[in-house]
């Protein structure tokens, strides 16, 4: 009889926790599915949305403006002379260089003066950028180009170089050169430096600011740094 009641007994647990598993695994599928649920069904208002970006081609996009601009000033510019390597303003962006020119203001105060539009971080971005010069990446700009090194005229004397260069360069505006760029996190503002020099007292140099507006690029303000 007692053995009888405990092979009973045995059988009574073993049914209770073939149950047990039963429902344990069926539970465990719902509790993934209920998981998943609360992951993919996020308010998107409580995510930042994901800006895909290409900063080299919104580089180029933006010195194809710049040089397409150069080029419709005059009908006569068949090439566009750029210089190799990135440069940015010393006369503001280098301590010492603008206490030797004479420049009271800083960059920040100089351009949240001429430029308050410019977001606090593109131009956190466009100088950690341009902390160094680094080569000019350019690419189908629209026009003929050449891109050229400091020793690719010999340098025999200020005059020498620019009769060499325009006689090696016929029909271009002087040597173009650029900064990096600097652009804010949405990729929608974007912040360079351009200038051009071309020959005794002749050069421009000149902050541009810029936005993107249905994903085309276009010039929003433009600060005028130095002429001769």
């Amino acid at each position: 009889m007692l053995h009888h009641g405990v092979r009973l007994l045995v059988a009574i647990v073993t049914f209770t926790i073939g149950i047990a598993v039963a429902w344990t695994l069926q539970l465990i599928p719902n509790l993934e599915s209920a998981f998943l649920d609360r992951v993919w069904n996020i308010n998107a208002s409580d995510v930042s949305p994901v800006v895909l970006v290409d900063s080299v081609e919104d580089a180029n996009e933006i010195y194809r403006l710049l040089v397409q601009r150069e080029s419709s000033f005059n009908d006569e510019i068949k090439l566009i002379v750029l210089q190799a390597e990135t440069t940015g303003c010393p006369m503001y962006e280098d301590e010492s260089a603008r206490q030797k020119w004479g420049q009271s203001q800083t960059l920040h105060e100089m351009l949240k003066e001429s430029m308050p539009e410019l977001a606090p971080q593109t131009l956190v971005n466009y100088l950690a950028a341009n902390k160094s010069p680094k080569p000019l990446r350019v690419a189908n700009l629209g026009i003929n180009y050449v891109v050229i090194r400091d020793n690719d005229i010999p340098d025999d004397g200020y005059d020498r170089f620019w009769s060499k260069f325009y006689k090696k360069y016929p029909n271009s505006s002087g040597i173009l050169f650029f900064s990096d760029v600097g652009f804010n996190d949405r990729h929608d503002q974007a912040f360079v430096y351009a200038g051009k020099t071309c020959g005794g007292l002749c050069g421009e140099g000149e902050y541009v600011l810029l936005r993107k507006v249905n994903g085309k690029w276009e010039i929003l303000k433009e600060n005028n740094l130095w002429v001769s």
